[in-house]
């Protein structure tokens, strides 16, 4: 097949390095300048892990998580820094049971940590005695920008070639292409009455080292943080909860003061005994594109044109495997009907 990829982003470009894996031509077509900040590849690390409070994620990811590995064999690189989670939580909430009833309904290797044992894990967190954490091992962060290059390179390699060309007109690239997949992430809505919300959403680097692993509050506006990225005195910490709406194409990424506090008010509750005043050296925003239910949205647009949309601020670890269930779904290997909590 001879196919399109509208989109040169994480989803866009694993996509494309699936299906040219498989013998397809590929094109892809990216507005933006690689590592651009307008889009919601933007940064230098996000999450990866296999638990969730989501049975149907966590049984995805533990087929999925491996192939952040194949990855890594098949450029030679270091992407996935291997540091555990800490999904952190009221003993009595919600998440947290709902946490701990999937890792043990799947097996799932994890360990219940309290206040008194927390230092175990993490160098300088903070719990209170009314939270436990849920620790992981098969998770950690990814290294956005070594992935993105290696895709790019990988698929120059194979003579896909990326064109840095705007898409306005899908019938029209449908009349020269086999097949056509819009993995335009925030951009989708340009394309299509799609049930997303783009959101611009906040991360800020902090003024302190950070040993340990990853960490996720599953309560309120669902802190994450992340440990010192290697040779760098600061420590990463991001605000989930949807910030203010975007249209994709507007040029402010002001990031956002109320995201910011949060993110500071984060820093003091989980970090007190670094005995610091925490200032926020860098700050800036990336987009979210979500739907009602946080579920992914794929969608045959036409005989030819698939809409792939996996969003809601936790697709990106799901990257090389969307890629494959894609070529699958292109190939006739697999079918939409199968996965009913993506369609609309």
């Amino acid at each position: 097949m001879n196919v399109a990829v509208v989109g040169g982003g994480t989803m866009g470009l694993c996509t494309a390095r699936e299906l040219v894996n498989r013998g397809h031509a590929v094109t892809v077509f990216e507005q933006h300048e690689p590592g651009t900040m307008f889009g919601s590849s933007f940064g230098r690390s996000r999450i990866v892990r296999q638990a969730y409070p989501d049975q149907f994620y966590t049984e995805i990811l533990l087929s999925g998580h491996k192939l952040w590995y194949e990855l890594e064999a098949e450029s030679g690189e270091k992407f996935v820094h291997e540091t555990g989670l800490l999904f952190v939580g009221p003993k009595d909430g919600t998440e947290t049971w709902e946490e701990l009833d999937v890792l043990r309904n799947l097996d799932v290797p994890h360990k219940v940590l309290t206040s008194q044992d927390i230092e175990s894990v993490h160098s300088c967190m903070t719990l209170q005695p009314s939270e436990i954490a849920i620790m992981t091992l098969s998770a950690g962060w990814a290294d956005v920008p070594a992935i993105l290059r290696h895709l790019r390179r990988h698929l120059e390699g194979k003579q896909c070639p990326i064109m840095n060309q705007r898409i306005t007109n899908l019938p029209e690239l449908g009349r020269e292409f086999d097949r056509v997949i819009l993995a335009a992430g925030a951009w989708v809505s340009k394309f299509v009455d799609a049930p997303v919300t783009v959101t611009q959403q906040t991360f800020a680097y902090l003024n302190f080292t950070s040993v340990g692993p990853v960490w996720i509050e599953g309560f309120g506006d669902h802190i994450y943080g992340f440990p010192s990225e290697p040779g760098q005195a600061t420590s990463k910490i991001g605000y989930h909860t949807a910030g203010p709406v975007r249209d994709p194409d507007s040029p402010d990424r002001t990031p956002d003061p109320m995201a910011l506090n949060a993110i500071l008010e984060a820093a003091n509750r989980r970090f007190d005994g670094t005995r610091r005043v925490f200032e926020i050296v860098e700050a800036a925003s990336c987009l979210y594109t979500s739907t009602a239910n946080d579920d992914f949205r794929l969608a045959w647009l036409d005989d030819k044109t698939l809409m792939v949309s996996p969003c809601s601020g936790h697709g990106f670890k799901f990257g090389p495997w969307i890629g494959q269930l894609v070529a699958n779904l292109l190939c006739g290997e697999d079918d939409l009907a199968n996965w009913p909590r993506f369609r609309f």
